[in-house]
C-alpha cells in the first residue's frame, strides 16, 4: 500500500504533464482551419489574392508557416520578419483612406480610377512608397509625422494633391501634369522631381532665408542638397 500511495501522485502528475503538452501542441504552429484548402478555388472567398499553398490559403507573394498572419491591408503579400507589406489597389475606392499597418514598410500600388484617395502613410508605419500609374488613380496623398515617404506619379493626371510631413520625402511626377499641388514645407529633407512640367504649385522647406530648391528660388523643385540646412533628418 505504501508503494501505491507514493506512485499515485507521481502517476497523476505525469498524466497532467502529458495532457498539458498535448493541449499545448494544438496551439503551437497551427493555422486557423478557416484557411485550409485543396485548390486555389477554395481561397477566392477571402477576396485578397490568396492562393492555396501546402494546404492553406496564403496571400500572393507570401510564404512560410505564418503567411496567413499578414495584416489584412497587405493583400499583395508581406514579409513578417522584415515587416514589409505590399498593397495592391486596382479597384475603385479600394484603398481610399487606407493606412499602412503599424511598424511596416509599405509598397502601395495604385492603378485604376479613384483607387487611392486620402491614402495615408500613417505615423505608426515605418515608411511608405506609393506609386500611382494610371490617370486619376490618386488624390490627397499624405505622409504621417516623421515617416519617410516616396510618392511616384507616373502618368498624366495620376495625382492631385501630395502632402509631405516632417519626415524625409521624395515626390516624383514623371509625366506632364502628373501632379497638381505638392506641399513639402515641413519635411526634414524634401526632394521633388517634375520633368516635362509634371507639377503644379510646389512649396518647399525654407529654413531662415534659404529656399531649399534646386536653384534656390521659391516655387522651383525642392532639393535637400541645395544647402546644409535643407537636410536635417535625425
Amino acid at each position: 500500500m505504501r508503494i501505491a500511495k507514493q506512485w499515485q501522485p507521481v502517476a497523476g502528475a505525469l498524466g497532467f504533464v502529458i495532457a498539458a503538452a498535448a493541449i499545448a501542441s494544438c496551439f503551437v504552429g497551427r493555422k486557423s482551419a478557416d484557411y485550409e484548402c485543396s485548390s486555389d478555388a477554395d481561397c477566392t472567398q477571402f477576396n485578397d489574392n490568396r492562393t492555396c499553398e501546402d494546404g492553406y490559403c496564403v496571400r500572393s507573394g507570401t510564404t512560410g508557416p505564418d503567411a496567413s498572419l499578414c495584416p489584412a491591408a497587405c493583400n499583395g503579400g508581406c514579409d513578417l520578419a522584415a515587416k514589409t507589406c505590399r498593397i495592391t489597389c486596382d479597384q475603385q475606392n479600394r484603398c481610399n483612406g487606407l493606412s499602412c499597418p503599424s511598424g511596416y514598410a509599405c509598397d502601395i500600388q495604385c492603378s485604376g480610377n479613384n483607387v487611392c484617395s486620402g491614402t495615408m502613410c500613417s505615423a505608426i508605419a515605418r515608411s511608405c512608397t506609393v506609386t500611382c500609374s494610371t490617370m486619376n488613380a490618386c488624390d490627397n496623398l499624405r505622409c504621417g509625422t516623421t515617416v519617410p515617404c516616396t510618392f511616384n506619379c507616373n502618368t498624366m493626371g495620376a495625382c492631385t494633391d501630395v502632402t509631405c510631413s516632417t519626415g524625409a520625402c521624395t515626390v516624383n511626377c514623371t509625366a506632364a501634369q502628373a501632379c497638381q499641388l505638392v506641399g513639402c514645407t515641413s519635411s526634414c529633407a524634401c526632394n521633388v522631381n517634375c520633368p516635362q512640367g509634371g507639377c503644379g504649385a510646389i512649396s518647399c522647406p525654407s529654413p531662415g532665408a534659404t529656399e531649399c530648391t534646386k536653384n534656390g528660388t521659391a516655387g522651383a523643385e525642392c532639393s535637400s542638397t541645395f544647402a546644409p540646412e535643407c537636410s536635417t533628418c535625425p
